[in-house]
């Protein structure tokens, strides 16, 4: 009786995590539609966000934080593809559970591909904070009256270098599971 309730509530567990798996998934694809959008609409109207923008600035800010800028675009886009591997990734790791047959060396590839898109999202978090320092730099003295608040923590995090070890200790355990059952299969 115990095993079909602790059943019923992994069915819950992974249905779950299917269906906000399936919400990270649209919320990564419409980010990075944007993302893609707004490179070409900064080469049209970048004068003019330009100019927008310098009105709350002593001076004009130089052109080049138009190219800073698309560099963070880029640096964005790619954590997004990188944020859309991993999820995709994840979703075949719950589906391999829901067949019952999660310890299987795929299962510990797309954990160690998961690690190290991870570990690289971290790199490029760090580079999107020296950008946008950058950005900060070429902005220049705002005028008098004028305000700007900078949200976010961009840099590598403990627990973003915790996650890629846990993965890749993960994929090694999913490596040592499927190396038993071959050994079990061989036996019998």
């Amino acid at each position: 009786m115990t095993n079909i309730a602790t059943m019923g509530e992994e069915d819950l567990v992974l249905k779950s995590a299917r269906l906000l798996l399936g919400f990270f998934r649209i919320a990564v694809i419409i980010a990075s539609v944007v993302l893609v959008l707004s490179l070409p609409v900064m080469a049209i109207f970048g004068q003019e966000i330009l100019a927008d923008v310098s009105e709350q600035f002593v001076s004009r800010p130089p052109v080049e934080i138009l190219w800073v800028s698309a560099g963070v675009v880029l640096v964005l886009l790619l954590i997004m593809l990188l944020s859309y591997f991993t999820i995709d990734r994840l979703r075949k790791i719950l589906a391999s559970v829901r067949e019952s047959d999660p310890f299987n060396r795929v299962n510990g590839v797309r954990l160690r591909g998961m690690g190290i898109a991870i570990f690289v999202i971290q790199i490029l978090t760090g580079a999107l904070g020296v950008l946008i320092g950058v950005i900060v730099s070429l902005l220049g003295e705002m005028k008098e009256g004028e305000q700007m608040t900078i949200h976010g923590e961009f840099g590598i995090s403990l627990s973003g270098i915790l996650l890629v070890l846990l993965l890749i200790i993960l994929a090694r355990v999913f490596d040592r599971g499927a190396d038993m059952r071959d050994e079990l299969d061989g036996t019998i």
